[in-house]
């Protein structure tokens, strides 16, 4: 029979972190939160995340406390070690912000099961459908569907793949840190499915919208309709993260993957330039996009420097 756990990575979590350990543990063997060193729960604050993360382990989950704020990656790998640790053969990573949908992970394992079948060994899986849209997906391996990119939210990966691939980069920090490792994993041959029937309730961003101006309005939406578009955007400092971590992955996939890298470099320019066009903190997006290119220019990893954030919110 086959173990499965999951692996909820939590950074300032609110209590929405229990409606998603409920949806992962009603499907899973074991649930194993780690949180990424919140300041609030270092510095004592007022008592929330540390009531949250008690409340986990009182519903029996396995809560992780690291003992600073590491990255995401470094979050995932220790919640990886400790499920491989006790044992499990697959192991779900999600979000403190994902709900998987019934049967999730029963359609997951079957349709590794059935790559196997047809000669995919080594393959991770992934949800078919984020949010209600159709996950990204391109090319299809022996009839079965691939993903473009899958979030790591609801990715499925067997203990095999691990073995073979590694963990997550930890210098990365934060975004992009499950595309180097699909990017790294198909550079061992691994495939990233897409399970039919499969869909995660996972938040993208902060909503916003624009509103704009009054002789655009009438070609952009028509006539008496109403006017604003909304869209996705990311607080200024993941700017840094994006831009510096892409960077980097073009500079190492750019032999292996060129379209992956043409397909990221068109979608990423689009998403980004709207953002910092007619989205929020516009300067604080540019300057962090800036100081992130420098950084891949100049070979830094790891966190944010302190003195560039507080930059960033003086703009």
């Amino acid at each position: 029979m086959t173990t499965v756990a999951a692996v909820i990575a939590a950074f300032e979590p609110g209590p929405e972190l229990m409606s998603v350990v409920e949806y992962a543990d009603s499907q899973v063997d074991s649930v194993i939160v780690v949180d990424d060193g919140s300041p609030s729960r270092l510095r004592g604050g007022d008592g929330r995340v540390a009531e949250v993360l008690e409340s986990c382990a009182d519903a029996g989950v396995t809560v992780i406390e690291s003992p600073e704020n590491s990255g995401i990656a470094h979050a995932l790998n220790t919640g990886v070690c400790e499920a491989l640790r006790s044992g499990a053969d697959i192991v779900l990573t999600l979000d403190q912000d994902t709900r998987i949908g019934d049967g999730y992970v029963d359609r997951a394992v079957a349709h590794l099961e059935l790559a196997r079948s047809v000669g995919i060994v080594d393959a991770v899986a992934s949800p078919s459908v984020i949010n209600d849209d159709v996950a990204p997906f391109w090319f299809a391996e022996k009839g079965l569907t691939l993903a473009f990119e899958p979030i790591q939210s609801g990715l499925m990966i067997p203990r095999g793949v691990f073995d073979k691939v590694g963990l997550f980069d930890e210098s990365l920090f934060i975004d992009c840190v499950e595309t180097e490792f699909y990017l790294r994993a198909r550079a061992h041959g691994v495939h990233a499915l897409v399970v039919p029937g499969t869909r995660i309730v996972h938040r993208l961003g902060t909503r916003t919208s624009w509103t704009p101006p009054r002789p655009l309005r009438w070609l952009l939406r028509g006539r008496g309709q109403d006017a604003s578009i909304g869209f996705s955007e990311h607080a200024p400092f993941r700017h840094y993260y994006i831009t510096r971590n892409r960077l980097v992955l073009y500079r190492r996939y750019a032999r292996t993957e060129p379209l992956w890298c043409a397909v990221s470099v068109m979608k990423d320019t689009a998403h980004r330039a709207r953002s910092m066009a007619v989205g929020s903190d516009r300067c604080a997006q540019m300057y962090m996009s800036a100081v992130g290119v420098w950084a891949a220019i100049s070979g830094d990893i790891g966190k944010v420097p302190e003195r560039t954030l507080r930059r960033s919110e003086r703009l």
